[in-house]
């Protein structure tokens, strides 16, 4: 279902698969395959901000789309 306020974009992962990620404020809120259909949300994305801890303050999703699309 689509996150009211989002703006979406379709990305081509290095080895071909594509993600549709859901964008709020410039920070991704969901990622999906849209191969598999497997959604990444916004708790899991939560969960995933604790484990990392001050180990690193970006994830690999969000590294990658700064570089190709900037801060939305």
């Amino acid at each position: 279902m689509p996150i009211p306020g989002a703006k979406f974009r379709v990305k081509t992962t290095k080895s071909g698969k594509k993600i549709r990620l859901a964008f709020k404020d410039g920070d991704v809120v969901e990622a999906k395959n849209l191969g598999t259909g497997a959604t990444h949300t916004p708790g899991e994305f939560a969960q995933d901000k604790k484990k990392r801890g001050k180990r690193s303050k970006r994830g690999a999703v969000a590294g990658m789309l700064t570089r190709s699309f900037g801060r939305h």
